[in-house]
């Protein structure tokens, strides 16, 4: 298993047992720094403090990854789902206990009545991760045999983890309480909310404070540390949030009164995207002088499935690394289409028209109206490669692990036999992630590929109108995806066009629910987030299951649930308990 033995992936198995539910661990973080922890011993020797360092990259790099399915308390994120859940790429059917189904139906509570707070993140968890990263930052000066130098580019690692988890609030709530130490129960622990601007400014001060000092590789052994890139990608992606219309307006998409400044910046100001043109300027560039590249060897479906799935890709800066532990592992859960959770609930039609044919064109897919399953066959047959690198047709092996009897449609219908195979493979059978996999149970979650600052750069060249500009980013993903060139010139068109890019080829690596909103797209309650949510309903021959082509008889689109949406979900809502405490302002609506 490549890499398998390196320092990194030994210690990632260490941080991920921990993170996957043992409620000692839990406590352990919620008890003051010194209550049954030796860090005497721990930041003694650098040996020893690898664990500690470890930990840190698991517990902050660990935002919006599904945790344990067990986490009734919310401990980490949502409870046994992904954020494409309810972001309407792929459709929640099969099991109602989950926040997945809950939240797509019922939206983000800040109290959904038993004291637990249905978000898609656990937002004591971002200050759990911040206050370790602190506590290594604060101790590490301890460490005896570590020179000056290391211990500064360990501080500058701990540093750009605390700026991503920050980036990672920012999206969600706004503006939100900064926290510069680890605190005891002597600190004042009750922050108020920094506005949108202040916690802006902290993210971009850590990053441009930290990118000079944070090396732009590792030898092989501590593959996955915080390079450059990553404080330069944390910049950049800040930046673009910045910009888009749900903060860079005159006012908030909701009224907070005295305190509109902790979700809106006041002002629509164009410069927010030039600034965030600099920054992803600045990664490509050093990406390319650093041996990463958009990979493109005019083989669209090897290329795709390459960047997306095969583990340390030069198109991958930053992935969440772990180590397979197991029916419990989350990632292995969710995305594997052999588990009964990663089986059971398939790519939307929202999701699935967002595609091109190979050729660039428009797929018609049908209506109401049953249609003769043949057609489903050849319309998917004509789709463009990142549709096949991303999921299996009904009844069809997947493109992605061709002639692999573990990726045959017998072997993945059979999956996820829990409540019977027949009517869960939604429009098609999620395979993302995959790629050539074999009988692999593992993969590195893409935190950041270097895809996303070209459509960075798409994105702001057109909102500036600079048409020209934002076309020569757009069409380097197109080529690669093997489409033809767009030429669309009309600002309104073109931005379009780069939000379905967003669409496709991020799917299912956690943009969309963010973007969307962000975006604030007139249609979020018209099928994207709210309102009916389309899937394929295939009738299947007596005793049929799905397994292969001849199983089926007909498709026809149909309605399957009503999502929820209100205005007020465009940002997370902080727990209510929190709120009780009396030093934080709710995000409005809540």
């Amino acid at each position: 298993m490549k890499n398998r033995l390196s320092k990194i992936y030994l210690l990632a198995i260490l941080s991920t047992f921990l993170l996957m539910g043992s409620s000692c661990q839990d406590e352990f973080l919620k008890k003051p720094l010194g209550s049954d922890l030796n860090v005497d011993s721990i930041f003694s020797t650098s040996s020893k403090v690898e664990s500690a360092i470890a930990r840190a990259y698991g517990l902050s790099l660990a935002s919006g990854i599904p945790m344990s399915p067990w986490d009734h308390n919310n401990t980490y994120m949502l409870m046994g789902a992904s954020l494409p859940m309810i972001s309407g790429e792929i459709n929640p059917i099969k099991y109602n206990w989950t926040d997945g189904w809950r939240v797509a139906r019922s939206g983000l509570m800040a109290d959904n009545g038993s004291g637990k707070t249905m978000s898609d993140d656990g937002f004591g968890t971002n200050y759990r991760a911040i206050r370790h990263d602190y506590l290594v930052i604060e101790n590490i000066e301890n460490v005896s045999d570590m020179s000056d130098t290391e211990k500064a580019q360990v501080i500058a690692e701990m540093k750009v983890l605390i700026a991503y988890r920050y980036l990672e609030m920012f999206k969600r709530y706004g503006g939100v309480p900064i926290v510069n130490q680890t605190l005891s129960v002597a600190d004042e622990i009750m922050i108020p909310r920094a506005t949108l601007e202040e916690t802006l400014n902290h993210i971009v001060d850590i990053c441009d404070d930290v990118v000079t000092i944070l090396p732009d590789s590792y030898t092989r052994t501590w593959t996955g540390r915080a390079t450059k890139g990553m404080a330069l990608a944390v910049k950049a992606e800040a930046l673009l949030y910045a910009s888009r219309p749900l903060f860079n307006a005159s006012s908030p998409y909701m009224d907070l009164g005295e305190y509109n400044n902790l979700i809106c910046f006041g002002n629509q100001d164009n410069s927010r995207w030039q600034k965030a043109i600099d920054a992803s300027l600045s990664v490509i560039e050093w990406a390319e002088s650093n041996g990463y590249h958009i990979i493109d060897t005019n083989n669209p479906l090897d290329d795709y499935g390459t960047a997306v799935s095969t583990p340390g890709n030069a198109e991958v800066l930053v992935a969440y690394k772990y180590q397979f532990q197991g029916w419990g592992s989350p990632l292995h859960r969710f995305y594997n289409p052999h588990t009964e959770d990663g089986g059971s609930n398939g790519m939307s039609f929202i999701q699935l028209s967002q595609y091109y044919k190979a050729d660039g064109d428009n797929q018609e897919w049908t209506d109401e109206t049953v249609s003769p399953f043949s057609e489903y066959v050849t319309k998917m047959e004509e789709m463009e490669p990142r549709l096949k690198a991303s999921v299996a047709g009904a009844g069809m092996d997947s493109w992605n692990n061709p002639n692999d009897i573990y990726w045959s449609s017998q072997v993945l219908a059979n999956a996820s036999t829990y409540n019977g195979r027949g009517g869960t493979e939604g429009c098609a059978r999620r395979v993302k992630f995959w790629y050539k996999a074999g009988t692999r149970e593992w993969f590195e979650f893409p935190i950041y590929r270097l895809a996303e600052f070209y459509l960075n750069l798409a994105e702001a060249y057109n909102e500036l109108g600079q048409s020209g500009k934002s076309l020569e980013y757009l069409n380097v993903i197109r080529d690669r995806a093997g489409l033809p060139d767009v030429v669309e010139t009309n600002q309104d068109e073109l931005r379009k066009i780069i939000q379905r890019e967003w669409a496709i080829e991020f799917f299912e690596e956690n943009h969309r629910l963010h973007d969307i909103k962000h975006w604030k797209l007139d249609a979020i309650d018209k099928g994207i987030i709210g309102g009916e949510k389309y899937t394929f309903k295939f009738e299947y021959k007596n005793g049929s299951y799905g397994e292969v082509v001849d199983d089926y008889i007909s498709y026809a689109r149909e309605v399957a649930f009503s999502g929820y949406w209100s205005d007020k979900q465009f940002l997370n809502p902080f727990p209510q308990i929190e709120i009780n405490k009396g030093y934080l302002v709710q995000n409005p609506g809540y």
